[in-house]
């Protein structure tokens, strides 16, 4: 029979730390602020200390507990692994037994950073228990004095202001490091992950810090995380994107590899200074998710069969435009995964690469390596390629670049950021590419939004006014039946559950690559475009309303400005 594993409430009654009473109150406490470990809320009630929470997990987790600050350490285990290491992975290394280093660690069942540090010493890894604040006392005592040694004659060493700075520095990345807030941030990001959530934002404002989880495109708020952990938390999510923490003033962009339950997601990070304090965006990016077939994407027949006939081209550029968080490379995915077949090299440059797929060579672009869109691109035309698909089309250098490789035998994709399909030809216009290459070299343009699906457990049916008629553009005295979001257990009380595309599939006949020639207005070509059957955003996003796949307060959030 295996022995039960005691919780952490259950030791601390034992040692006569907490009462049942007050266990209680804090397990109360927990459950109505989410994010919160009960540890961090023992520990802000003074019901119990830092040291006392970290032997009694000891003690659950069956490590053994070491009070760091007693142990003599030698110099030559200081130099194995860097301070920077140190305060990064919360750890301290104390002393060298058998051809095994006891490293010290706030979480000894971190594999992770076992393994960098095994890798790092080329030692065997004893993880014992160890305080944070003590690891964090430690480093701050054994490394201030290892390199150098400093000598105490040097009187102007540092000025008083920057011995502040550092001081203020340092106790954020021990606070960043401490058992609780480490939790705290892998809760946040794990339940977002969990929820299907693509963004989660952090933000500061007055005495809250509070916290979004952007799902199926729209924001919903989530239990705020107490604002006495803003600081922590914040330095604790720059710290694992190799951000600067003391630098508050500016933007900054990160990345993080995370590992989710069975999930690895890429997570990546803004920063941005408000009046309040730092704003934090993290986008997920699932690794995890299969790849979506044309077919899954809400194409209707008819579109799906041009869609399908133009990425089967040989040559030209197809083109997939919308807003950020439009599904457009998932789209491009999709077209890849469906002519991708031995016979054809295919050669991509994303930013990032959001899914691997077998027999695409995939690159990334690192603007501080000089790997640009412009310059990867100039080289992938030299690897012989028969597809290309460049993450997107910025500038005026990497569009000449397309065009080129499109109008010398090869099928390129690519995406624009306008509104409509038809203001792409425009838009590349206006980064000075000539109209005669647009005209002669783009093949296709695609745009699309993403709506939300109602759910099919609660979506309620009701009869359309003549109002609503009016509103929507119908003209004849038919009687439509729509479904609105009602809300159930099954989707979240919101009355959704997924998404799916709406298009607008332009492909330029002749008249239309004369318009463009002749560098006429986007109105000018849509009208040209919808008259040869061009189906518009609106047009396909009703079409679904009428199906029952989606609401009309949907179609209008999506399509209003379209």
């Amino acid at each position: 029979m295996v022995k039960k594993t005691k919780q952490l409430g259950e030791i601390l009654i034992e040692k006569g730390i907490i009462t049942p009473h007050q266990l209680k109150e804090a397990l109360e406490e927990q459950k109505a602020a989410s994010g919160r470990f009960l540890g961090a809320i023992l520990v802000s009630r003074g019901v119990a200390s830092e040291e006392q929470v970290a032997l009694a997990l000891s003690e659950q987790l069956g490590f053994v507990y070491v009070d760091v600050r007693d142990v003599d350490i030698e110099p030559r285990v200081i130099e194995l692994v860097p301070e920077e290491v140190c305060r990064r992975l919360a750890v301290l290394p104390l002393f060298i037994t058998q051809g095994m280093l006891t490293v010290a660690m706030d979480n000894p069942l971190d594999v992770k950073a076992i393994d960098e540090l095994q890798l790092l010493t080329n030692f065997r890894i004893k993880p014992v228990f160890g305080c944070p604040s003590a690891i964090y006392d430690v480093i701050e005592r054994e490394y201030g004095f290892s390199s150098g040694k400093r000598k105490v004659e040097e009187k102007v060493e540092i000025s008083r202001p920057k011995a502040k700075v550092s001081d203020k520095l340092s106790r954020l990345m021990r606070e960043a490091s401490l058992g609780h807030v480490v939790e705290m941030v892998n809760y946040i990001i794990t339940h977002a992950v969990e929820m299907g959530a693509s963004d989660i934002h952090l933000e500061p404002e007055g005495k809250k810090f509070n916290c979004r989880y952007r799902i199926d495109g729209v924001l919903y708020s989530m239990p705020q995380v107490p604002k006495e952990y803003e600081a922590a938390v914040i330095s604790r999510i720059k710290i694992m994107a190799n951000m600067d923490i003391a630098e508050k003033r500016l933007p900054q962009d990160g990345r993080i590899r995370f590992r989710a339950g069975d999930k690895d997601v890429d997570l990546r990070i803004s920063t941005f200074p408000t009046i309040y304090g730092e704003n934090v965006v993290v986008r997920i990016l699932d690794r995890s998710k299969a790849l979506l077939e044309l077919e899954e994407l809400g194409f209707s027949k008819e579109e799906h069969k041009k869609f399908e006939e133009l990425i089967r081209r040989p040559h030209g550029i197809i083109l997939v435009t919308g807003p950020t968080g439009s599904g457009k490379t998932t789209t491009l995915y999709a077209a890849l995964n469906r002519i991708n077949t031995p016979e054809k090299n295919i050669i991509t440059l994303e930013d990032p690469v959001e899914y691997e797929i077998p027999h695409i060579r995939q690159s990334q672009v690192n603007i501080k390596a000089g790997l640009t869109f412009a310059s990867g691109l100039r080289s992938i035309v030299r690897q012989d390629p028969d597809v290309i698909m460049i993450g997107e089309i910025r500038d005026k250098e990497t569009a000449d670049i397309a065009i080129h490789a499109a109008l010398t035998g090869h099928l390129v994709f690519s995406t624009l950021h306008t509104n409509d399909a038809p203001s792409a030809a425009a838009r590349l216009i206006d980064m000075r590419v000539e109209p005669f290459l647009v005209a002669s070299a783009v093949i296709g343009v695609l745009a699309q939004r993403l709506v939300r699906t109602l759910c099919e457990s609660c979506k309620k049916q009701y009869k359309s006014s003549e109002e609503l008629k009016e509103k929507l553009g119908f003209k004849n005295n038919r009687d439509y039946l729509f479904y609105k979001e009602v809300g159930c257990q099954k989707c979240r009380e919101t009355g959704y559950q997924g998404r799916t595309g709406v298009f607008e599939l332009l492909i330029p006949n002749d008249e239309i690559k004369k318009l463009i020639t002749k560098k006429v207005s986007a109105d000018t070509i849509r009208d040209a475009a919808v008259k040869a059957g061009m189906k518009t955003l609106r047009d396909d996003a009703l079409e679904k309303v009428i199906a029952g796949v989606t609401s009309v307060s949907e179609l209008l959030r999506v399509t209003e400005e379209v």
